[in-house]
Formats: structure tokens, sequence, C-alpha cells
């Protein structure tokens, strides 16, 4: 009896150990959303939730106008930002208001085109990869 109990000990121990892992959710993520600067092309990745309409329109929109800001970058050009905070109180209540501006500037056009695109299953997070032409 002792031998049978110590033979099913010694088989749930093996049979254990010889199980694979559970697959994760970066198996099968592609290496250009780590490494857009692959292959001799210059790129970058833009990435984006599932946006507040809930659309894969926007949701799509919103990566690439993220991966367009990232080469903008890359090629140097200069963002100047003004930020004008105003409060004000009556009788208790208070009212802020803020007004943001921006302005880019730069002495190169970027053109690029959209690589490929990963969505991920579980996030559902949309990775959009451009590469400069």
């Amino acid at each position: 009896m002792i031998k049978l109990l110590s033979s099913f000990l010694l088989l749930f121990v093996l049979v254990g150990c010889n199980s694979q892992p559970a697959p994760s959710a970066s198996n099968g993520t592609p290496t250009w959303i780590l490494n857009p600067n692959q292959d001799g092309k210059n790129g970058a990745v833009g990435s984006s939730m599932r946006t507040y309409d809930q659309k894969m329109s926007s949701q799509r929109r919103l990566a690439i106008t993220r991966a367009l800001d990232e080469l903008s970058l890359q090629r140097g050009v200069k963002v100047q930002m003004s930020m004008t905070k105003q409060e004000s109180y009556t009788n208790g209540k208070g009212n802020t208001r803020i007004n943001v501006g921006a302005n880019y500037q730069t002495n190169n056009m970027i053109t690029a085109h959209i690589q490929k695109i990963y969505q991920d299953k579980i996030s559902g997070e949309l990775f959009v990869w451009m590469v400069i032409d």
C-alpha cells in the first residue's frame, strides 16, 4: 500500500514538472512594437486603448496621431506650449478656466505610411507601426 501511494505521489510530481507554462499576454506580440526601427526602416509606434466613444475608427486615429507625433519628435520638431489658468470665486463657488495652446515648427516635411497594425486580443490596445517613406 505504501509503495502504491508513493508511486502515485511520484507520478503527480513528474506530471506537474512536465506541464507547459500558461501562455502570457506577451506571447505573439510583434517585435516592431518595442523596436520600430528595424529592417533598415525608421519608424515609430503609436498605441491607443478604447476611446470614449468605443469606436474602432477613433481608436485607430488616436494611435496614428501618436505614431506621427513620435516621428515628428525624432525629426527635431520644436514645440512651444503656453498655458493660462484663471480662477474666480463668487459667493463661495469657484470657477476655473484653463487655456492651452501649442505651436509646432519644423523645417522638414515628414511623409510616412502605416506598415502594420496589431490589436492585443486581451487588453484591446491597438498598435500602429508607421514608417518614414
